[in-house]
């Protein structure tokens, strides 16, 4: 004799038995449930997550955004990511020429000297650093309509900023969007041309 329960069934039981209350189910929803009530499905866009209440149930909603945070939603996908200073990353240059990266600091590693060029499109608020490790330094090139102000010095359009020593180093800001640039901080004599 065959038996209809939700734990025992040799044949497939429908949608509304085995205590779902629900005739037919949406397609790819999540069903939420309160007692005795029938389940409801929620169904979610790309990227989108179930976010809970107290009072009520669920609903979908997609996340949101912080300082210094991108949030990108995709279909079966949502990718956090840092920005600008939450996003800095070293990188170690064995060669003698490097283009910089918005908010990337090198650590000069190559013998001779290497030559560190700014990117022609920078935001307001990009940093970027130079730490010297090869023994002949390093020069922090500015493209054409580019200056690198080191305190009251500031170079000239398309000027450079040079190691004197090994270990010199320098971080940098950009203090209007693609042109002009300002040292936070150094260490050692740095030569402004």
């Amino acid at each position: 004799m065959a038996t209809n329960n939700a734990v025992n069934a040799p044949f497939p039981l429908s949608a509304t038995q085995g205590g779902l209350g629900i005739a037919s189910p949406t397609a790819h929803g999540v069903l939420v449930a309160e007692g005795a009530s029938a389940a409801t499905p929620i169904v979610l866009g790309a990227g989108q997550i179930l976010i809970g209440t107290t009072a009520s149930d669920p609903s979908a909603a997609t996340l949101t955004a912080g300082a210094n945070i991108n949030i990108t939603s995709a279909t079966g996908a949502i990718t956090i990511a840092a920005t600008g200073f939450g996003a800095f990353a070293w990188n170690d240059v064995s060669g003698t020429s490097q283009a910089a990266a918005i908010n990337n600091g090198y650590i000069i590693s190559n013998a001779g000297q290497t030559t560190v060029t700014i990117p022609a499109t920078s935001a307001e608020g990009s940093v970027f650093a130079v730490q010297g490790k090869g023994t002949a330094g390093w020069i922090l090139q500015m493209n054409t309509g580019q200056t690198l102000h080191y305190g009251n010095s500031p170079t000239t359009s398309a000027g450079s900023l040079t190691s004197t020593n090994q270990w010199d180093s320098v971080f940098i800001v950009c203090v209007t969007a693609n042109t002009t640039f300002a040292v936070v901080s150094s260490i050692g004599n740095l030569t402004v041309a």
